[in-house]
């Protein structure tokens, strides 16, 4: 007798099981998804002892047909699929017919379920897998699914469950996901005969947002609603304010499945960069709708991961969606937005491609830099950086505290700004401008040029990084074993009061140093445009700050600096007299 063997079905089913249930929540994950795919706009779900004793869920959907009752708990039995070509144009939640088949396999299941054609419901009871019960059942429109004793006859996988409170939270982190990505389906979620989570179903995002985060994070929400090429995202970005210490708070749907993706991940960084603090990240709720046959969900049974047919578009919308969001937000009390599309693919390209190394490429530097000889510049008098038409703010000049913040008075609000992250986001800007419209002449000579006797670290990184140096403005020259002659800087106004830019630019690149080409070149023109902005504890003269409000007013992009840190910091007469009784 050979030693290979049919497995019987039981076995099969707990395999099965194994892959899509590894704990309570994914038993809610797939019948509330299955309550989605049937049409329900109201959803309860009842938990006992983390899931272990009881899940019940009910919904107000379609039903299932008494036919349809038997046949529901086998494997690969589905509605939502006929043959393999119908993956390519799948939008239900579900759709491979393991889920049901494997809870059953693993625990005491009963369904009841009436559709709008059935005087009565039907009701199916199995355990481990078989039917013990079938009946008429009195019951309203829709299914109600109840799964008691999970794990009780695979004894391996129920010891490695948490404790009943770590396995509710992850329930109540997957509910609270799904009521995000279906704002219009009212949720409830019932622990232990207690309601924790319940949602209107007025499909108001922000609604769930005040309910989960707080008045505060509501209050710092920017809408998104953006479509490109086929691909359509929405839902909400925290501002500039808004900054986190991982991606937790960063929830990512496509076509409202809860999704991993690292293309998008790495993007919203890229978008976020510069607007949050280092080290911290963005805030978003987001939902992208695109056709079925653009992504392949069938990567794993839990349906989390994704993969997609072009990952440099989805990289490059998603990127577009957020920095678009970000930018459409008030400044100092203007609300007037405008197309800053332009704007948002230079800085795209500034940060995805390193534009010095390739000069056939089609972003907007290597153009100049290909056609730096000529004539007539590329880019004619198309500025990138500054609006159309400046924001028209009246302010009224207070002053300035701690020699670090002016204070302006608008409409009955103040507002702090920082003068040295508002220099800094100023010249960070100027220096991009400068190398992308003044390619030939964006150094100032030094009336006398400095030589500096650098570390081998320091002139190892002076050497292989030259051309980035002269990118930027610096006119530098090797000058001996380990000296470096220069002979100009970046051509732009300089506060500082160190004689030694170069030098502090060099200590902070090598302090900080990047593996990244890409995250250098970035970091380089940041650390220059600090260097040279207007410290704390400088003064400033009144034409001076009027200047510099006028220049920011001009900004498309004058709400952080490049670091993150926020330019301004608003504070109205509810916020003062808050101070005034602490």
């Amino acid at each position: 007798m050979g030693n290979i063997v049919l497995l019987d079905d039981l076995t099969i089913n707990k395999i099965a099981a194994g892959e899509v249930i590894e704990r309570p929540v994914n038993v809610v994950k797939e019948v509330v998804e299955n309550s989605i795919d049937a049409g329900a706009n109201k959803i309860v779900i009842e938990i006992k002892k983390g899931g272990k004793q009881l899940i019940k869920i009910i919904d107000n959907g379609k039903g299932i047909q008494k036919d349809d009752m038997d046949i529901a708990i086998e494997r690969h039995a589905t509605s939502k699929l006929r043959k393999i070509e119908d993956l390519e144009k799948i939008y239900t939640m579900g759709f491979r017919g393991e889920a049901l088949a494997s809870i059953a396999s693993i625990s005491k299941l009963t369904i009841i379920s009436k559709t709008a054609n059935d005087e009565f419901g039907n009701k199916l009871v199995a355990e481990a897998g078989d039917i013990i019960e079938k009946e008429e059942f009195g019951t309203q429109l829709g299914t109600t699914i109840i799964v008691e004793n999970l794990f009780y006859n695979v004894p391996v996988r129920y010891k490695f469950l948490k404790q009943d409170a770590t396995e509710f939270k992850y329930i109540k982190d997957w509910v609270q996901k799904e009521a995000f990505s279906n704002p219009s389906i009212s949720f409830k979620l019932i622990n232990d005969g207690n309601i924790v989570f319940q949602t209107s179903g007025n499909g108001k995002i922000e609604d769930i947002v005040y309910q989960i985060y707080g008045k505060e994070l509501k209050e710092n929400l920017v809408k998104v609603n953006y479509e490109e090429d086929s691909i359509k995202i929405t839902g909400v970005v925290g501002n500039t304010r808004i900054a986190r210490d991982s991606r937790k708070d960063q929830i990512i749907f496509l076509n409202k499945r809860n999704v991993r993706n690292q293309i998008l991940s790495n993007s919203a960084d890229q978008a976020f960069k510069g607007s949050v603090g280092i080290g911290k990240y963005g805030f978003f709720i987001l939902n992208l709708e695109m056709p079925a046959n653009f992504y392949d969900i069938n990567v794993h049974p839990t349906k989390m991961e994704v993969r997609f047919e072009d990952e440099n578009k989805i990289y490059k919308v998603f990127y577009h969606a957020i920095k678009s969001a970000i930018l459409s937000k008030d400044f100092l009390g203007n609300n007037e937005n405008e197309q800053n599309e332009k704007y948002i693919t230079n800085e795209f390209d500034f940060l995805t491609n390193h534009f010095i190394e390739n000069k056939e490429n089609n972003n907007y530097f290597s153009k100049i830099a290909y056609n730096a000889n000529k004539s007539k510049n590329v880019l004619e008098d198309n500025d990138l950086i500054y609006r159309k038409t400046q924001r028209e703010v009246k302010y009224k000049y207070i002053g300035i505290i701690f020699k670090t913040f002016i204070i302006v008075e608008i409409e009955n609000e103040l507002y702090l700004i920082d003068q040295h992250a508002a220099h800094e986001r100023l010249l960070y800007e100027q220096i991009k401008d400068n190398y992308k419209n003044h390619i030939s002449s964006n150094s100032q000579m030094m009336l006398i040029p400095e030589v500096y006797n650098l570390t081998h670290k320091e002139f190892e990184f002076v050497k292989q990084n030259l051309e980035m140096f002269k990118t930027y403005g610096f006119d530098l020259e090797i000058f001996g074993e380990n000296a470096v002659k220069v002979n100009g800087i970046p051509d732009i106004e300089y506060r500082s009061k160190s004689k030694n830019i170069f030098l502090e630019i060099l200590d902070e690149m090598i302090t900080n140093e990047r593996v990244s080409l890409k995250d250098v070149e970035e970091r380089f023109v940041a650390t220059v445009a600090c260097k040279a902005a207007v410290k704390a504890n400088m003064d400033l003269t009144q034409e001076e700050v009027d200047y510099l409000i006028q220049n920011l007013l001009k900004l498309k992009n004058p709400y952080t600096c490049p670091h993150g840190r926020p330019t301004t910091i608003k504070l109205n007469e509810k916020d003062l007299k808050k101070l005034a009784t602490l």
